[in-house]
């Protein structure tokens, strides 16, 4: 049995990544060899293809020989600065563009401000920067959502009209947010991504509560289950995160429900399920 729950657990996770599709393809753009290495060897972990390029010359031919879905460029190249050369390679491709960089984040900002890029990275890159990264601007949803597996039966209380799924790791907030939507849903508590993944791929839910900063697997990764396997649940999922700036800009926040920073007013978010879950 036990194996058996290790073995769905590891199909969950594999579920959350990116399905090793061979056509998605990270373009990484740095003149150091060593990042590069360690950054496709990330990518190529998730199940992303790559391309590298260590100067503006090697950035030109990757571009004419493949087709990146998201480009990473370090802003400190040697030639021309990663963030100047936003218009270059839109003329060529039309992909999102995540600048990187071991600058502070005030400057960071500052210079992605003045550039065109769609986001920025500080490093190092991380697994869960990626992630992110990733589901903000290179998730395809299906044309047609696929058909969810038989999901189970809704729990029998007439009196509690919503069920609300609470991804989250801090027991204590996990406890207050159950007891203040107790007397109008029935709550799934669960706090590890893979775990969350398995109870959206079983369970039907009204509403998601979510935090970003998960075990295992982060909250980008369920937010980009959603998206791919139950792009009806985005507009009721709420995210609930203590995120700085650099992950928050990951979120659009046209896409879900709502967002929550912490600490917030937990007593709040009865009206807010009421108001986004599904009727």
């Amino acid at each position: 049995m036990r194996e058996r729950d290790q073995a769905h657990r590891a199909e969950c996770i594999r579920d959350a990544k990116v399905q090793a599709d061979p056509m998605f393809t990270i373009l990484i753009v740095d003149d150091n060899p060593s990042f590069r290495m360690q950054a496709a060897r990330l990518c190529e972990r998730e199940g992303f293809g790559t391309v590298t390029a260590g100067n503006i010359a090697e950035l030109m031919q990757a571009l004419a020989s493949s087709t990146p879905d998201l480009v990473l460029i370090d802003i400190e190249l040697p030639q021309i600065p990663g963030h100047r050369l936003g218009s270059l390679i839109r003329a060529r491709r039309h992909v999102p563009i995540v600048l990187v960089s071991a600058l502070s984040e005030e400057r960071v900002r500052r210079l992605f401000e003045a550039s065109d890029a769609d986001g920025w990275i500080l490093k190092p890159l991380t697994r869960d920067k990626l992630i992110a990264a990733v589901t903000r601007f290179a998730t395809k949803q299906p044309e047609e959502a696929q058909p969810s597996r038989a999901a189970e039966p809704a729990p029998a209380t007439s009196d509690k009209p919503y069920r609300v799924l609470v991804i989250e790791d801090e027991h204590v907030i996990a406890a207050r947010i159950e007891s203040v939507l107790d007397s109008i849903a029935s709550v799934t508590l669960v706090s590890e991504g893979d775990i969350a993944i398995e109870r959206l791929t079983h369970g039907q839910y009204d509403c998601v509560l979510l935090d970003l900063a998960l075990p295992r697997l982060s909250g980008f990764d369920v937010l980009r289950y959603l998206m791919i396997r139950k792009p009806e649940l985005l507009k009721a999922t709420v995210i609930m995160t203590a995120a700085a700036d650099e992950s928050l800009q990951f979120i659009d926040s046209a896409t879900v429900g709502g967002i929550l920073r912490k600490p917030f007013a937990i007593a709040a978010l009865s009206d807010i399920v009421a108001s986004i879950a599904k009727r």
